[in-house]
C-alpha cells in the first residue's frame, strides 16, 4: 500500500537524521579527544590513591592495538603515580578473563585494570565484585558500551591510562544472568548442530538479553566487526528483521506478565554505540535493572518506527518528536526491578554485554548493588 510506504519512508528517513545528528556530535567529541592525546607528559597530582600492591592489567591480545605503545603508556603512567610494579597477564581463547583475573587477585594488587573489549570487561568485573579492589578500563573492543556510558574519554590512550590509574573510584552495581540446565536431549541436540548452550550464571555490565538482539550478536561478521566496528551489527540486524517474535512470560516484582516480543532486555546502562539510547533512565549505580521489551507492528514500518525512536532518545528528542510525529508501531516498554526472570515457550539464543552465551528456555538477571568499584574521571 502507498500509504504504508510513505511512513515507512518518513520514520527511516527521520531516524537517519537522527543518527546524524548523534553521530556528528559523536566525531566532535572524538576529535576533542585526539587532540588531548597529541599533549605532552601525563600531569599526576596529589598522592597516590593506592596500597602497596602492584597493577595488574588483564589484556585482549587478540584484539587490533598497539599493544606496545599501550603498555608504554600504561607503564609510564603507573611509575609516574607511584605504584611499584605493573604486571600484565594475557587472556586466552579457553580463558577470556575469568581466570586471569582470580590470578590478579591472588597478587593482592592494588588495582586491576582490564584491557579489552565489553567481554573482557564483564568477566574480570564478575571476580573483582565484592573484593573492593578498584576495576581500571581500557577499552579497546568493538562497541566499548561500559566506558562510553562512563564517559570515558575513547581514542585517548594517555587519558584513559591516567584515569585508571588514578581517577575517582565510583561503586557500580553488579549484574548476573542464570540459566538452568536443559533437559538433557535438547542439551544434546543444540550442542550436535554446533549451538552453543548457556547454562550457569555470567556477570555482565550493561546490557543483557534474549532474543532478537542476541541474534544479532550470533550473525555478526568477525571480519566484519574487525573493518567496521559496531556498524557490522547492524548488517547483522537487517538479516534478521524478519525473524519470528518470541514467546513466553516475563515475572518481577512479584507480577507475571505474558509476552510476545523482538527481544526481552535487561539494562545496567542505557547507550548502546552510535549514539542510540535503549533506556534513557537506566544508571549503573542506583541498584536496579530495566526490563526492556521491545516489539515491531507492520513488518519494515515498525523497524523504521523503533530504530526512530531509540536515535532520537540519543538527542533527547523521544517526547517531543517520537510520541507525536508518527503512529506507534515500534514499541518499547521500559520497568524496572531488581530480579527478572523471562521463561520462553521455545529455546532463544542469550547474549550479555554483546557476547553470545547460547541458547536457553529461562533466564533470571539479578542486580549486587555498589558490588563494583570503578576508576572514572
Amino acid at each position: 500500500m502507498k500509504w504504508a510506504l510513505g511512513i515507512a519512508i518518513v520514520a527511516l528517513a527521520v531516524a537517519i537524521a537522527a543518527l546524524v545528528v548523534a553521530w556528528r556530535t559523536r566525531l566532535a567529541v572524538w576529535r576533542m579527544e585526539a587532540e588531548r592525546s597529541r599533549e605532552g607528559p601525563i600531569a599526576i597530582t596529589g598522592a597516590p590513591q593506592h596500597d602497596s600492591g602492584p597493577v595488574a592489567v588483564v589484556y585482549n591480545p587478540s584484539k587490533k592495538a598497539d599493544w606496545q605503545a599501550l603498555r608504554a603508556e600504561v607503564d609510564a603512567a603507573a611509575a609516574a603515580a607511584g605504584y611499584p610494579e605493573t604486571v600484565w597477564i594475557p587472556t586466552s581463547v579457553e580463558d577470556p578473563g575469568a581466570g586471569q583475573a582470580r590470578k590478579a587477585l591472588a597478587l593482592a594488587p592494588a588495582l586491576v585494570i582490564a584491557a579489552g573489549g565489553d567481554g573482557t570487561v564483564r568477566l574480570v568485573a564478575g571476580e573483582l565484585a565484592g573484593t573492593g579492589v578498584p576495576l581500571g578500563l581500557l577499552p579497546v573492543g568493538t562497541g566499548n558500551l561500559l566506558a562510553r556510558n562512563l564517559d570515558l574519554p575513547l581514542g585517548n590512550r594517555r587519558r584513559l591510562a591516567e584515569i585508571a590509574l588514578t581517577g575517582r573510584t565510583r561503586a557500580l552495581d553488579m549484574c548476573r544472568l542464570f540459566a538452568p540446565e536443559l533437559p538433557a536431549g535438547e542439551r544434546e541436540a543444540i550442542l550436535g548442530a554446533g549451538g552453543l548452550v548457556f547454562e550457569g550464571s555470567v556477570p555482565f555490565l550493561v546490557i543483557s538479553g534474549i532474543g532478537f538482539d542476541a541474534e544479532v550478536m550470533a550473525g555478526a561478521n568477525p571480519n566484519l566487526k574487525s573493518s567496521l566496528g559496531w556498524s557490522a551489527y547492524l548488517v547483522s540486524g537487517i538479516q534478521h528483521l524478519r525473524d519470528r517474535k518470541l514467546r513466553g512470560r516475563i515475572r518481577a516484582g512479584g507480577s507475571s506478565v505474558e509476552v510476545e516480543a523482538r527481544s526481552v532486555m535487561f539494562a545496567n546502562c542505557g547507550e548502546l554505540a552510535g549514539g542510540f539510547v535503549l533506556a534513557p533512565n537506566a544508571r549503573p549505580d542506583d541498584g536496579w535493572l530495566d526490563i526492556t521489551v521491545m516489539d515491531t507492528k507492520g513488518g519494515l514500518i515498525g523497524w523504521g518506527d523503533l530504530v526512530r525512536r531509540v536515535s532520537l532518545q540519543g538527542i533527547g528528542a523521544a517526547e517531543s518528536v517520537a510520541e507525536k510525529v508518527l503512529p506507534e508501531v515500534g514499541s518499547l516498554e521500559i520497568r524496572r526491578s531488581r530480579s527478572i526472570t523471562v521463561e520462553t515457550e521455545t529455546l532463544e539464543q542469550v547474549e550479555a554485554d554483546g557476547d553470545l552465551l547460547g541458547f536457553a528456555r529461562e533466564v533470571t538477571a539479578t542486580v549486587e548493588h555498589g558490588a563494583l568499584a570503578v576508576r572514572i574521571p
